[in-house]
């Protein structure tokens, strides 16, 4: 990446934005423009175009051809939609409202407020009335009438019919009254139906607006181009009085020689510079299979420019992290037959990366469960018949053998993670600057070194026979202790190389404490991956043994139903649980452990060239 400045004369500045966006090459740099009245105006209006083609995509569907009748500009067919949402929404607010006053009445059964009029005309008065069903037992209806409408085991609703002797002699209710309402059930139905007919009539106006989807997402793309130039015209250093304009931004080195065809072609001069480490975008640049892991890389954030990207180092322990933690060939088959079927199945190509990094993950857990000895819970070296070659695949079957490993994994990462880091302070800050990194790497890597040398030599993680190795090596702990005294010299003497010589070994002295607490930390808390797949395994088998208790030594029907059922049921809960975890832990430990060690800062800002959308 190379920084790159262009100087423009103000009359040409619009001309050349416009074909630098349609190059897509060079990143600009921008300012901070957003509170500018133009930029602001046209998001606005951006928004909009979004809501009217969010609003009119379900019925674009069903709206038959492209063409419309009648030509509307696009600011028409957005304040139609916008109206038509609206009356919509209060016909829809109408028949909620009814709906309730439907729901109201519904207990009262048929009547007509039209007939009940004509009888109160009539001088006969009609009230309703709820009651709890003891308190209306209790009550004394001597010289009323009722006449119960619906009773229950809580309440009791009836209708009391009274007559008006005289317009100023009415009798009043005994009980107090329930609202019949406005309009009875027949009115209500009518009303009903004719908010429907009109929220019909509506949506048949929104699929003939919706055949001008494809206008308005060119229109909302010409948007997105205009604020694009709009931010890097505002953006422009001016110089000269306002003649010469800047435009400054970063390149690739690998796209130079097409940036370099363009440049001459219209005799702009650029200006090339050394990206500074904060401000240079990142352009990831990663094989077809390291590349999947990147999403899991942005989630923390992008390495800055001078930082190596550290998706290739953990990538590969990610994954066998995944399916350690899972760690069980038949939960591994599952994934790997349904991260292939999506492969085959799923049209959408943004998917198609997530399936092929589950058919990863997939395969590290078949592999997990072999190492660990698992299939579906079960121990597989308790399969009856289990043919040789499987059997060689069984690594660990004691669990302190899958504890110990993970153990090992931590040390391997965390010594990677050193490496890497030694190497970030070689390329950001020179020599010199990496020597407390390297202080910490020799230490670590002579612990472990004189650590080999105190095993007997029959010690062994599994087929991997560590305690042979201190022998192989003969005087591991002359040289584990020479390594970790040169280590403990460097970080003393070169913990910070901007304070004075003399305050080193003081501030050292702190630099030891922190390794000596966080590093063996750091290591014992990859037991979680030892952890995670014993649980999972223990689960499985409690699911197993449940479903035997249920079969019986006699099962029946029934019993290879319901047997079937806990295991189903069992097992998808134990893997949706145990890939949860499969997945947490290890991001943790990537992002925690893993780049505690490699000193990781990440921050990078990702490399999207001006136009590079549209291009």
């Amino acid at each position: 990446m190379k920084k790159v400045q262009f100087l423009l004369t103000s009359g040409d500045s619009d001309k050349y934005l416009s074909e630098f966006q349609q190059l897509g090459l060079v990143h600009l740099q921008t300012k901070s423009v957003s509170e500018h009245p133009d930029i602001i105006a046209l998001l606005s209006r951006m928004d909009l175009l979004k809501k009217t083609l969010a609003a009119l995509l379900p019925y674009s569907e069903l709206s038959g051809s492209e063409e419309t009748h009648e030509t509307l500009s696009i600011d028409k067919v957005q304040k139609q939609t916008s109206e038509i949402l609206l009356d919509i929404q209060r016909h829809r607010s109408d028949i909620e409202r009814l709906k309730k006053e439907e729901a109201a009445l519904a207990p009262w059964g048929y009547f007509s407020l039209t007939t009940i009029s004509d009888l109160e005309e009539q001088g006969i008065l009609i009230s309703l009335h709820i009651l709890p069903k003891k308190a209306f037992q209790k009550a004394q209806h001597t010289n009323r009438h009722f006449e119960i409408i619906q009773e229950n085991k809580v309440q009791v609703r009836f209708v009391e019919i009274r007559r008006a002797k005289s317009d100023e002699n009415i009798e009043t209710p005994l009980y107090p009254e329930e609202r019949m309402g406005d309009m009875d059930d027949a009115e209500l139905r009518l009303r009903l139906e004719t908010h429907k007919n009109k929220i019909s009539e509506l949506e048949f106006k929104l699929r003939i607006l919706s055949r001008s989807k494809r206008a308005i997402e060119s229109e909302l793309r010409k948007s997105e181009l205009r604020l694009e130039r709009l931010i890097a015209a505002k953006s422009l250093d001016s110089h000269a009085n306002g003649y010469i304009q800047c435009l400054s931004g970063f390149v690739p080195i690998s796209l130079f020689p097409e940036l370099d065809s363009f440049l001459e072609d219209r005799n702009i001069l650029p200006i090339y510079g050394n990206p500074g480490d904060y401000e240079a975008p990142i352009r990831l640049k990663n094989g077809v299979l390291v590349r999947l892991f990147e999403p899991i890389t942005k989630i923390f954030g992008l390495p800055q420019y001078m930082e190596i990207d550290p998706t290739p180092f953990f990538a590969p322990f990610f994954a066998f992290f995944f399916g350690f933690c899972l760690a069980d060939l038949g939960y591994g088959i599952i994934v790997i037959i349904s991260a292939l079927a999506a492969l085959l199945f799923v049209k959408r190509r943004a998917f198609k990366p997530i399936a092929a990094l589950a058919a990863i993950f997939g395969f590290c857990t078949v592999i997990g469960g072999l190492f660990l000895n698992t299939f579906f819970g079960t121990q597989i070296d308790a399969i009856p018949n289990l043919s040789d070659e499987i059997a060689s695949f069984l690594l660990f079957r004691d669990i302190n053998d899958a504890m110990y490993f993970s153990i090992l994994l931590g040390i391997i990462q965390i010594l990677v993670g050193f490496i890497i880091q030694i190497a970030n302070k070689w390329r950001q800050e020179g020599l010199i600057a990496c020597s407390q990194p390297l202080g910490t790497f020799l230490l670590l890597t002579g612990v472990v070194l004189w650590v080999l040398g105190t095993l007997e030599p029959s010690f062994a993680i599994g087929p991997i026979q560590i305690g042979s190795w201190g022998t192989q090596l003969g005087t591991s702990n002359r040289i584990g202790f020479t390594l970790s005294i040169t280590g403990i010299l460097l970080i003393l003497l070169f913990n910070d190389t901007r304070k004075r010589i003399w305050l080193r070994p003081l501030l050292g002295l702190w630099k030891l404490y922190g390794i000596a607490t966080d590093i063996p930390r750091d290591i014992l808390s990859y037991i979680r991956l030892f952890g995670l797949s014993l649980a999972g395994g223990l689960l499985g088998g409690a699911i197993n043994s449940i479903a035997i208790m249920i079969l019986g030594t006699d099962p029946g029907f029934l019993s290879w139903v319901f047997a079937l059922i806990v295991l189903l049921a069992g097992h998808s809960v134990n893997f949706a649980l145990a890939a949860l975890g499969a997945f947490v832990h290890p991001l943790r430990l990537t992002f925690v452990e893993f780049y505690r060690a490699v000193g990781f800062r990440g921050g990078g800002i990702k490399y999207a060239p001006f136009g590079g959308k549209f291009a």
